[in-house]
């Protein structure tokens, strides 16, 4: 018997020997398992509330930037709306910039002391009568403090379902009397707001909260109702946070969640804005994975223990050394990299680690650029609107102006002596004519005519004017290419540019020099910063060379930016260059500087090339005196600006048609509809109130498929209509036009009528 046991009891022996071992190993994993999961639960709860600070404080910026600009905004109305105006006037105004708007408002509006609405871009249901505002506490604090207030977050009553919005006030004080005419406001939608679509993308149960310096809760994404207006007793905890301004904090919020905490305070608002992250996130996830882990750790180290001790060892080391490095980068150290480079999984893990973070690095810079890049697209955008809505009025002032003008000037004898006036009058509105084409240009509301042009022609043309533009102190070297470089844009735009490249190198030589023009193609490769979108390609290229001062890299940057200029004050707008800008990137191009201090500066137009096979060779029109020829037809006019209708009716009468005038669009439907005898031509505006002149044009054909076409405008204010207008090959005016200009397009848009012409 003692034979047959002793097998067992070497078993035994040998399960005691593995067993102490095993218990050992297990124990130090449990204590292993227990300190890695405390460190990565101390490093989530970090991770956990930087993130939630980061989120309070974007959010803080994003508000103190929408109060920002609703206060310039405000100001803006203030001075643009006339509270006399009549309300319907003051709607359209209101609702052009509601449209323009960089931020989402949910409505802007004027009223007057007592609440009640001179204009609005949106109404409750009811319209203008169920307008007030009186109760509203920041429309009654504007008029109390006499300044800018940006309220609270109110029910909306003009948005469907009546979300919150966040309300804006700002009284309108007579600089004469020192009274109060009226009061602007705006709104926004509370979910439109950056903070707040942030926050309720996070995960659920995290919550956006924002309390007043007397404890009292403005704001709160979750049960608001609940929440908002809700006062609490100003403890030293809140004391504390505004005297702190930002910081973190864990523990029971009101609702009795525990959550992580960060918070800021405002600049623009006595408001500090608290992010709550729900610690379920963090605590109870590192708590469950650490579970896990362990049972399965444990089941499986029984099986594999010494190897997984061994492989332990060679793993944690480098994933720690990893961690380490991706939390370095993580706390804005964008230089560190990993130094495993062992010939392992890890080691491939570590180089691609470093890769990523090279990746990361050049797209952070690339991002850096692209934001640069598009707060100077968002300026340019916002200043061209401004400034094309100007030059819409002054347009239609100055057609009224010139129109009338020349007709009196016609009316008088050669030795008149108003003659000579008048002929002032004309020179003066031509000069001002000019100046809101180049805001037109600017705004990039114009409706241009492209063609496929030669840009050796548009130089070769205007060079005698470059050479007396540079002056006799200045040589100009121009270098032609051997072959026509044919691109697609707008020809007398085209000339500007140029006259502007050689106006600015002019005055960087003001003690002379020589500034070089050449005309070339250019092979791009791949990434070149002078072509649209840095795509390999031939482009159309021309080149602007002066010996001037130069200029500095810090300056280099603002040159293309509107009303910035390095002359002294009075010698220079600051227009010439941005201007110049804004048409080469409209054409598709780009337009880049290269400078050197004390040496001179580069400036290079890139455009795209065009169809070589058909150029615009049309010769331009002798400017003599307008043709005596008594002319023939029937003409539809639809202009809704009294004085330009009326001018424009008139000398067309003179030079022999029949007009009949509209002021809008469905006025002259029914002029249409109510006369028997065809019309040869419609001359319409393309901006009308209720009809845009391209829709006008569509209905008409559609009653008269054989009628002539021609546009007039001054300014257009939808992209949509700009568009369509531009591309219907149709030929338009351009507003203030001069009596030869419009009988000249109006005899060509006749001229090509079929039917009219077989009638002849």
């Amino acid at each position: 018997m003692s034979h047959r046991e002793a097998p067992w009891g070497a078993r035994r022996r040998l399960r005691s020997r593995l067993l102490a071992p095993a218990i050992i190993v297990a124990t130090c994993l449990v204590v292993f398992a227990g300190i890695r999961a405390w460190q990565v639960s101390r490093a989530q709860r970090e991770l956990q509330l930087s993130r939630a600070l980061q989120q309070a404080v974007s959010g803080a910026r994003s508000l103190d930037a929408v109060m920002a600009e609703t206060r310039l905004l405000l100001v803006s109305l203030g001075e643009l709306i006339d509270p006399q105006a009549r309300p319907e006037q003051n709607d359209a105004v209101l609702r052009r910039i509601f449209r323009a708007a960089t931020v989402r408002y949910a409505n802007l509006w004027v009223a007057d002391t007592a609440g009640r609405a001179l204009g609005a871009a949106r109404y409750p249901p009811g319209g203008r009568e169920r307008f007030a505002l009186a109760d509203r506490e920041s429309f009654r604090r504007a008029i109390r403090d006499r300044q800018f207030d940006f309220g609270e977050f109110v029910t909306s009553r003009t948005l469907p379902g009546q979300p919150r919005v966040l309300t804006f006030a700002l009284p309108v004080i007579d600089s004469l009397s020192g009274r109060i005419t009226s009061v602007v406001g705006a709104s926004i939608e509370a979910d439109s707001l950056d903070v707040v679509r942030t926050v309720r993308a996070m995960p659920e149960g995290t919550v956006l909260t924002i309390i007043d310096s007397s404890g009292t809760v403005v704001f709160r994404t979750l049960d608001a109702e609940h929440w908002i207006n809700r006062h609490f007793a100003i403890d030293s905890g809140i004391v504390n946070d505004f005297a702190i301004g930002e910081g973190v904090g864990r523990g029971l919020s009101a609702d009795g969640t525990y959550r992580l905490t960060g918070y800021t305070r405002m600049v623009s608002a006595p408001w500090l804005i608290y992010v709550g992250i729900p610690a379920k996130y963090t605590v109870d996830v590192v708590r469950d994975e650490f579970l896990r882990d362990l049972v399965l750790g444990t089941l499986i180290t029984l099986l594999i223990l010494f190897f997984g001790y061994r492989s332990t060892l060679g793993v944690v080391t480098p994933i720690e050394s990893l961690t380490a490095d991706a939390r370095a980068i993580a706390a804005g150290d964008a230089q560190r990299r990993s130094t495993v480079s062992s010939n392992d999984e890890i080691g491939d893990l570590a180089r691609a680690f470093n890769t990523m973070a090279d990746t990361v690095d050049q797209r952070s810079e690339a991002l850096r650029a692209s934001q640069d890049q598009l707060l100077h697209v968002q300026k340019m955008e916002a200043l061209g609107s401004f400034a094309g809505g100007i030059a819409h009025d002054f347009n239609n002032y100055l057609a009224a102006i010139i129109a009338y003008a020349e007709l009196a000037r016609d009316s008088l004898d050669d030795q008149h002596a108003a003659r000579n006036d008048i002929e002032d009058v004309l020179s003066a509105a031509a000069r001002a004519s000019e100046l809101t084409r180049q805001i037109l240009v600017f705004s990039r509301r114009q409706i241009v005519e492209r063609t496929s042009i030669d840009l050796n022609s548009v130089v070769d043309g205007i060079e005698r004017m470059l050479v007396r533009l540079v002056g006799e102190e200045r040589s100009l070297v121009v270098r032609y290419a051997d072959a026509p470089v044919t691109v697609f844009a707008d020809h007398g735009q085209l000339e500007q540019v140029v006259v502007n490249l050689i106006a600015n190198a002019r005055d960087a030589m003001p003690e002379g020099g020589t500034v070089r023009l050449s005309v070339s193609r250019l092979d791009a490769v791949a990434g070149d910063a002078r072509v649209p979108g840095a795509v390999p390609g031939v482009f159309g290229l021309l080149v602007v060379e002066d010996q001037g001062v130069g200029i500095t890299s810090e300056t280099l940057s603002q040159i293309f930016d509107p009303f910035f200029s390095t002359k002294p004050r009075g010698h220079g707008t600051g227009m010439g260059l941005a201007i110049a800008y804004s048409i080469v990137e409209q054409s598709g191009g780009v337009l880049s500087a290269t400078s050197t201090v004390g040496v001179g500066t580069t400036i290079s137009l890139v455009l795209p090339l065009g169809d070589d096979a058909s150029i615009d060779e049309t010769p331009r029109r002798d400017p003599g005196a307008l043709n005596r020829v008594r002319r023939n037809g029937r003409i539809l006019l639809a202009e809704d600006d009294t004085a330009v209708r009326s001018s424009a009716e008139r000398i067309l009468t003179n030079a022999g048609y029949t007009v009949v005038s509209a002021e809008d669009g469905a006025l002259a439907l029914r002029h249409l509809d109510a006369t028997p005898e065809p019309f040869d031509l419609l001359l319409t505006d393309v901006v009308m109130p209720g009809m845009s002149g391209s829709e006008l044009a569509r209905q008409v054909r559609e009653r008269q498929p054989d009628i002539g076409l021609l546009y007039m405008s001054g300014y257009a204010d939808d992209q949509s209509v700009l568009e369509t207008v531009a591309s219907s090959g149709v030929r338009c005016v351009s507003k203030p036009f001069t009596m030869r200009t419009l009988v000249d397009a109006t005899d060509e848009a006749l001229s090509h009528v079929p039917e009219r012409n077989s009638r002849r």
